[in-house]
């Protein structure tokens, strides 16, 4: 069993999750605006409640979008300076599909559904997409992620009638076709990440982490990669 770190911060929730021996330590927080505190700190505690240090990781997790711009900074910055540290491989996550693995926990689903996530991207817009789900690992996408008018959001909910829709859907919630479905508000969390950092790494679709970019829909030229320092 591979040595996993994750870390989730795409919306006003922050984790970090950590596999070694077996054994899932993991920490979450909904305190909003404090990523920049916290998700050093979470990254410490698990590591030393598991004893281990970065160099012993075999890859890092971590969302990449689409979500909140400050925190997906947060969060790849972080990564960008372990993994660089530690020559560590990355697996980028969608945030989208994340939501999905967190459904899957928290309704305690062990069965094929098809999930509808959805993040709030305010002025009127939200980030979405169509995954059906076997497993927290094996996802197919029915819909790519997307940046939607509230509009076009709607008619890809009427798409699919029996879909579960999960996430932060804000302002949606109050419109009689959001109000009439399965709807779970939730964020993502890092340790739902786990099991699908394991199976990328399996696959060896992992990254180095100057190749990673970050999925911000609204506009590329909203993030610059920071660039590798070293020689």
């Amino acid at each position: 069993m591979a040595t996993l770190l994750t870390i989730e911060t795409s919306t006003p929730a922050c984790s970090v999750a950590l596999q070694c021996d077996g054994r899932l330590v993991s920490r979450y927080s909904e305190v909003p605006r404090s990523h920049t505190q916290l998700v050093m700190s979470m990254i410490d505690e698990v590591l030393g409640e598991a004893q281990i240090s970065i160099d012993q990781l075999d890859a890092i997790g971590v969302t990449v979008g689409p979500g909140s711009f400050t925190g997906l900074r947060i969060g790849f910055a972080t990564v960008q300076g372990l993994a660089f540290a530690a020559d560590l491989p990355v697996v980028a996550i969608s945030s989208l599909q994340a939501i999905v693995a967190t459904y899957r926990r928290i309704a305690e689903v062990d069965n094929d559904i098809v999930v509808i996530p959805i993040i709030d991207a305010r002025m009127n817009e939200f980030n979405c997409a169509v995954y059906r789900s076997q497993s927290s690992a094996d996802m197919q996408v029915l819909a790519p992620d997307q940046l939607s008018s509230v509009e076009d959001t709607i008619t890809l909910i009427g798409e699919y009638p029996s879909a579960i829709l999960a996430g932060d859907a804000g302002s949606l919630t109050t419109l009689p076709e959001v109000a009439e479905r399965d709807y779970q508000p939730i964020y993502p969390n890092a340790a739902d990440l786990i099991a699908i950092t394991e199976r990328r790494l399996a696959q060896g679709s992992v990254q180095p982490v100057e190749t990673v970019d970050l999925v911000y829909l609204r506009g590329t030229d909203a993030w610059k990669k920071r660039k590798r320092l070293r020689d």
